[in-house]
């Protein structure tokens, strides 16, 4: 793999904090190496058969480009759920980090900053589109829509080919 030489694209390419990926998922950890674990990534629909409903578990990655000047400097991140009248539910999580170039980044390049978390027992009021919305140093910077439906119960009386005790 070659490096590149050729000037960047332009002054906002180097100087902005990107969001690479911002995302729901039913559980994400982090690691002291800077990965993200993710279990069941990347949906948008969510079923209940009755609402208000409990969603287990909701896990949100997030991975930030930092360009090089924003470095060593103190920043907050956080995280909440918007509900479908655009209100802001309780349910948020904030993180304030300063990052630093790794020992093998060469001077000016960005840093991949990754942010995992589950979070439990999330209430979710009603039917209706829901944004996760992700604010760095207090400005939105990423939404990410998931919808809730109502889908009705079915009653089984087993698996199918089950044998009843007797």
């Amino acid at each position: 793999m070659t490096e590149s030489t050729a000037a960047p694209e332009s002054p906002a390419s180097i100087s902005q904090t990107s969001v690479i990926a911002f995302f729901a998922a039913d559980h994400v950890a982090g690691t002291p190496d800077a990965k993200l674990y993710v279990n069941g990534g990347f949906f948008s629909l969510l079923r209940f058969p009755t609402f208000p409903a409990n969603l287990a578990t909701l896990g949100v990655a997030a991975v930030l480009e930092l360009p090089f000047p924003d470095t060593m400097r103190d920043h907050t991140i956080r995280i909440g759920l918007r509900g479908p009248d655009e209100q802001e539910l309780p349910v948020s999580v904030e993180a304030r980090f300063r990052a630093a170039p790794s020992l093998e980044a060469q001077f000016g390049e960005p840093g991949l900053i990754p942010f995992g978390v589950t979070l439990t027992n999330v209430q979710i009021p009603t039917a209706g589109a829901y944004n996760l919305v992700l604010w760095l140093d207090n400005v939105e910077r990423k939404t990410y829509r998931l919808r809730a439906v109502q889908t009705p119960m079915v009653a089984t009386a087993g698996a199918a080919g089950a044998v009843p005790e007797a």
